[in-house]
């Protein structure tokens, strides 16, 4: 299950420089794209089991697997890496899962985020926010000059 999981952060530098709102819309527009069936996976997953909470943490324990099998030095992750791991959690991750609107998003998010907090270090104040959030964050032009 979710073998492919590790391309999620396929391309996450490039994703993460520069990040203003018109392009980090863009940048979404492309990662739900590129992720459709893997986001669909995980949430077929989670919508068709029983144990809804229990598949979502089997799905959130893959993830953070492929993570470190995809990012860890000698069996551990850098203190930077991790950091930009959680950023792109933040602003790509947590929100693609959001926007499918499916009634497990939240459930999935919840699990994935405790993961996270449980397995990495610097992730303990890790949280989840919705792309329009995110959106709303963005400074918008200051008499046309930024």
């Amino acid at each position: 299950m979710l073998e492919q999981a590790g391309s999620l952060f396929d391309n996450m530098e490039a994703m993460m420089y520069r990040i203003k709102k018109k392009v980090y819309k863009e940048r979404m527009a492309e990662f739900k794209d590129k992720n459709k069936e893997l986001l669909q996976e995980m949430i077929g997953f989670v919508e068709q089991s029983k144990d809804q909470k229990t598949a979502a943490s089997q799905i959130a324990g893959n993830l953070a697997d492929a993570v470190e099998a995809r990012f860890a030095k000698r069996g551990k992750i850098s203190g930077r890496s991790q950091m930009d791991i959680n950023l792109f959690m933040i602003y790509y991750v947590f929100p693609a899962i959001l926007m499918t609107k499916s009634e497990c998003a939240v459930p999935l998010a919840d699990a994935i985020r405790d993961e996270w907090r449980g397995r990495f270090r610097d992730s303990a104040q890790l949280d989840y926010t919705t792309f329009e959030e995110i959106c709303s964050t963005f400074q918008e032009k200051f008499l046309g000059l930024f």
